[in-house]
């Protein structure tokens, strides 16, 4: 997957749809990419949710090679 690619991740029940940004080789042997999801209400308002019950923000910025998948 290179920056530019489309990509789709599935989180909690919700399909999201992406464009990558940027990739890196990280020193753990990962390769993690920077993602502009779409329409990313939905996780955005699940996310906001879990932080006002739990007090953490669980927002990801970057996505592991596993996370994500080419469409």
């Amino acid at each position: 997957m290179e920056p530019g690619d489309n990509v789709w991740n599935a989180w909690q029940g919700l399909l999201r749809y992406g464009t990558i940004l940027s990739k890196r080789k990280a020193n753990d042997g990962w390769t993690y990419f920077k993602v502009n999801w779409g329409d990313d209400k939905p996780y955005l308002d699940r996310i906001r949710h879990r932080k006002k019950l739990c007090g953490e923000d669980h927002k990801l910025e970057e996505y592991r090679a596993d996370q994500i998948h080419p469409t």
